[in-house]
C-alpha cells in the first residue's frame, strides 16, 4: 500500500487512481522550512503544483516558497540578532547584515502577488493537516478552500493577531515546525467556520467554511481578542491581512528603528 494514500481520493482535485498517483511525499509544511510531517491523499500532480512557481508570471513565487519565506523571516528576525546570525539565514528575497544594521530586499517584490500566495499556503497547510488528523479533508464544506488554494479562484480572508509579545517556540519546533490542531478545532470549524492557525508563535485565523464565517465572524474574532492578544503597548489588534507587509515579518516592532533599516 502506498504510504501517502489513506482514502485514495485526492483532497485537492478529488480524483482517484488509476487516473492519478500518490507517489510523491506531500509535506504539510514546506520541507525548506524544516517541515518533516507528511500528509496523505495529495496526488502527485497537486503536490507538484504547490511547490512550483506559476509559468509566464515573472516574480511570483510558488505557494510553498512564499510560505517558507515569510515564516523563515519570522523565525530569523524574531530572535536576538548577532553578528553571526546572517550566516544561518538564507532567503531568495532578503539579506541581513548585522554590521550595518540593514535588512535588505534583494529584488523589487510584487507584494500583492506574494500576499495571495502566502494566504493560499496557509489554507494548503490547513487542509493537509486537517485531513491527516481527521481523514475528512474531502468534506464538501472545504470546497472554497480547494478553489482558493489549489485553483487560485476567488479569495478567502486571513486575519492576524498583532502582538508586541511573541511566545517563542522551543528550539526543536523552531527548527522543525509543526502545525497543531487543537481539541476544539473541529467544533470551531463546524460552528464558526474558522480555523485557528498557530505556528512559530504567530496566530492566524482562516475562514475555512465561508458560509458559517460570514455569520459568526464578529463573534469569533471578539472571542479571540480576549484569548490571543497580550496587552503590552495598547496597539495590539486582530485585523485582516490585505498586504503581506501588515504582518511585520521583519519583526521591526521588537528592535530599535535606529539600529535596523529596511532597504
Amino acid at each position: 500500500m502506498n504510504k501517502y494514500k489513506q482514502t485514495g481520493k485526492c483532497i485537492w482535485c478529488g480524483r482517484m487512481e488509476p487516473e492519478i498517483s500518490f507517489d510523491s511525499a506531500p509535506h504539510v509544511l514546506p520541507k525548506a522550512l524544516g517541515g518533516t510531517e507528511l500528509g496523505m491523499d495529495v496526488c502527485e500532480e497537486c503536490n507538484h503544483y504547490f511547490g512550483t512557481a506559476p509559468k509566464n508570471r515573472h516574480g511570483i513565487p510558488s505557494i510553498d516558497h512564499a510560505f517558507k519565506e515569510v515564516f523563515g523571516a519570522f523565525r530569523m528576525f524574531g530572535k536576538s540578532l548577532t553578528s553571526n546570525s546572517y550566516k544561518s539565514y538564507s532567503s531568495a528575497y532578503f539579506e541581513y547584515r548585522h554590521k550595518y544594521g540593514i535588512i535588505r530586499i534583494k529584488q523589487r517584490l510584487n507584494t500583492i502577488a506574494i500576499t495571495r500566495q502566502f494566504k493560499r499556503g496557509l489554507y494548503e497547510a490547513f487542509l493537509q493537516k486537517y485531513h491527516l488528523v481527521t481523514g475528512n479533508g474531502n468534506n464538501p464544506i472545504f470546497d472554497a478552500v480547494r478553489n482558493f488554494a489549489r485553483y487560485d479562484k476567488e479569495d478567502l480572508r486571513v486575519y492576524y493577531a498583532f502582538n508586541n509579545v511573541i511566545l517563542a517556540p522551543g528550539e526543536d519546533e523552531t527548527n522543525h515546525p509543526v502545525l497543531h490542531i487543537g481539541k476544539n478545532a473541529e467544533d470551531e470549524i463546524s460552528h464558526y467556520g474558522f480555523f485557528h492557525f498557530l505556528l512559530l508563535g504567530h496566530n492566524f485565523f482562516l475562514e475555512v467554511s465561508p458560509v458559517a464565517a460570514n455569520v459568526y465572524r464578529q463573534k469569533y474574532l471578539q472571542e479571540k481578542v480576549a484569548t490571543c492578544l497580550l496587552p503590552a503597548k495598547g496597539d495590539e489588534s486582530i485585523y485582516e491581512i490585505k498586504n503581506i507587509e501588515q504582518i511585520d515579518f521583519f519583526m521591526q516592532r521588537f528592535r530599535s528603528k535606529k539600529q535596523f533599516v529596511v532597504l
